[in-house]
């Protein structure tokens, strides 16, 4: 590690802000997991906007909308999701910075966000200067690479901050393991977490690499379908109508959401038995049900006269309250999900 680095750490511990932080780690109920679904759900915003964007740019996602107008609308989205990543994410590099300053992941997390603040930050830049900027022939080529660019460091980014926690499993990496079962007998659940799958999973870098995805996965769930229920609620993009933007972003949360599934189920049957007796999960489950049902009553309910409040602002109360109900149950399905790693 850079000497800057852990002389930076070094100069954090035992001060005023790591005294603060540990305070409210140790002292606010629930707080840990808490500030961490506020950190995710930053992330959300982060792929429903900088990297929706950088989708459309690469000419992937939402055609509908040009790129300077998307570009305006997202922008303070997300800056206002990063502020708030800055200021969850700051509680734990506070409250432990050693582990953060002597660990050569949060470093290349560090490296890998600098330049896409950069690249994101001159994209903003000059289509503030010209609106239209990038939809230029000439400037095409660029904003392409551009956006590729942000959208793989973006993706780095969350990486790394899902492997902070697994410096081990990069200082003795494994992706095979012979898996150990002494053929007893067990109940079904218990039975699951003895596969040979489940025990390879828990035991090598697969589990943490599952972890990562599962988590990009579902911040891409919520951040497309963020989009779509602000529409609803009449507060964001209401020049486009729902059938549009349903019918451009629903795909990208079915996809991510395949993803979360697979990847999920991954992580559980490391588990199935604990995971099947903890509150946290089983609110999870629950939530992920709601938010299935309102999104199934929404389709084939009230979706069938969406031609009546298609292309308006103000949308009726059905629709806003189908629109509200699914960024709280999503929301709480995140919350529900870091909870699950602090009851045992």
């Amino acid at each position: 590690m850079p000497d800057f680095f852990t002389n930076f750490g070094t100069l954090l511990t035992d001060s005023f802000l790591q005294r603060g932080a540990l305070w409210a780690l140790n002292n606010i109920p629930n707080f840990p997991p808490i500030i961490q679904t506020v950190h995710i759900l930053g992330i959300a915003v982060i792929m429903g906007s900088a990297v929706l964007l950088g989708l459309r740019v690469l000419g992937l996602a939402i055609p509908s909308q040009p790129v300077s107008e998307l570009a305006t609308r997202v922008m303070p989205w997300f800056w206002i999701a990063l502020a708030t990543n800055i200021f969850s994410g700051a509680f734990f590099v506070f409250g432990r910075p050693m582990r953060y300053f002597n660990n050569p992941v949060f470093a290349t997390k560090m490296a890998c966000l600098l330049p896409a603040l950069l690249l994101l930050g001159f994209f903003f830049y000059m289509h503030k200067r010209e609106p239209g900027y990038w939809e230029q022939q000439n400037h095409r080529l660029v904003a392409k690479i551009t956006a590729l660019l942000w959208i793989l460091l973006l993706l780095m980014v969350a990486t790394a901050g899902r492997w902070i926690a697994y410096r081990e499993y990069l200082d003795y990496p494994l992706w095979t393991m012979e898996p150990y079962f002494d053929g007893s007998e067990y109940p079904f659940w218990v039975g699951v977490e003895n596969w040979g799958l489940s025990q390879i999973i828990a035991a090598t870098n697969w589990f943490p690499t599952l972890e990562t995805i599962h988590v990009i996965a579902a911040a891409m769930v919520v951040g497309s379908i963020l989009w779509v229920d602000l529409r609803l609620i009449g507060v964001a993009a209401t020049r486009y109508p729902i059938t549009t933007l349903n019918r451009e972003l629903i795909p990208w949360t079915w996809g991510a959401f395949v993803i979360a599934l697979i990847t999920g189920l991954g992580m559980f049957i490391t588990r199935a038995a604990g995971h099947l007796e903890n509150p946290a999960f089983q609110s999870k489950l629950v939530l992920l049900v709601l938010a299935g049902l309102n999104m199934a009553y929404f389709h084939f309910k009230v979706y069938r006269d969406v031609q009546h409040w298609n292309e308006v602002v103000d949308t009726p109360t059905q629709v806003k309250i189908a629109g509200f109900l699914s960024l709280f149950l999503w929301s709480g399905v995140m919350l529900a999900g870091r909870w699950v790693g602090h009851i045992v």
